[in-house]
């Protein structure tokens, strides 16, 4: 015969199963807060990652307008050594025609005679050959004036009527340089570069010659004939140690030696 159960064994039954029910809460507790404690660690990493990277963004974009202000100074220091280089250039321009100018001067003597045949000075008519040199002087004298204004067009034809009217003249040889600059300034090379070599092949002698040996260096330059131009500006520095022409020639060989020509 089975014995019925005893009321105490009975009664625990109930309290067994509450403390199983709770053991279960606190184990499923347990794994969500590591579930939440995880999530939370990953959440941390990830902002973590995105402050590194804002930080890195901010780096960027300090460096970029690092980099901007940098390009503006250097765009005005660009803009400042050009317009050095152009007053350079005039005040060149001007010390050439001053000089050529006291050359002129010199050469042409203290009569200048008048129109109709009197000098100035009240002495007898003037003769073929004074009334010549004369009228050389005023031609070539009127070109350089309106070189030395900045006239370029008027300067041009002014040098040219002079090699028409004078081609063996006395100032020939400065005349075919001069047109040769003002040809260079208006950036027409290739003409330049003939007026240049033309000092040199018919007036080899001529104190002219250095300067228009140099300005074909620089219009084979400007014509990108790099080889060429080289050939010719280390010449000049050669031919001219210690003068301005060799300076401006090694000037410009250093100046293709940063562009790689």
């Amino acid at each position: 015969m089975r014995t019925a159960p005893t009321p105490r064994v009975a009664g625990l039954a109930p309290v067994v199963a509450m403390l199983g029910l709770l053991a279960a809460g606190d184990a499923a507790a347990t794994a969500s807060n590591k579930e939440l404690e995880a999530q939370a660690s990953e959440l941390d990493a990830r902002l973590r990652t995105v402050e590194r990277a804002n930080q890195s963004l901010v780096q960027l974009s300090q460096q970029i307008d690092a980099a901007r202000q940098e390009l503006r100074k250097l765009r005005g220091d660009i803009e400042q050594l050009q317009n050095e280089l152009e007053t350079a250039r005039r005040e060149q321009r001007d010390l050439y025609g001053d000089l050529d100018r006291r050359t002129l001067l010199l050469e042409s003597g203290p009569m200048v005679p008048a129109p109709g045949g009197l000098p100035t000075n009240g002495q007898p008519p003037a003769s073929t050959d004074d009334l010549v040199q004369a009228d050389e002087v005023t031609v070539y004298g009127d070109a350089f004036a309106a070189l030395k204004a900045g006239r370029y067009d008027e300067a041009r034809s002014g040098f040219t009527l002079y090699l028409a009217k004078y081609p063996q003249g006395d100032r020939a040889d400065n005349a075919h340089y001069w047109l040769g600059e003002t040809l260079y300034v208006q950036k027409e090379y290739p003409t330049a570069l003939q007026s240049f070599q033309r000092v040199l092949s018919d007036f080899p002698t001529s104190r002219k010659a250095p300067d228009a040996q140099l300005k074909v260096g620089y219009c084979q330059y400007e014509l990108k004939a790099f080889r060429n131009a080289r050939a010719t500006l280390e010449s000049v520095a050669l031919a001219y140690p210690g003068s301005e022409v060799e300076r401006l020639a090694r000037q410009r060989l250093a100046k293709m030696d940063g562009e790689g020509r």
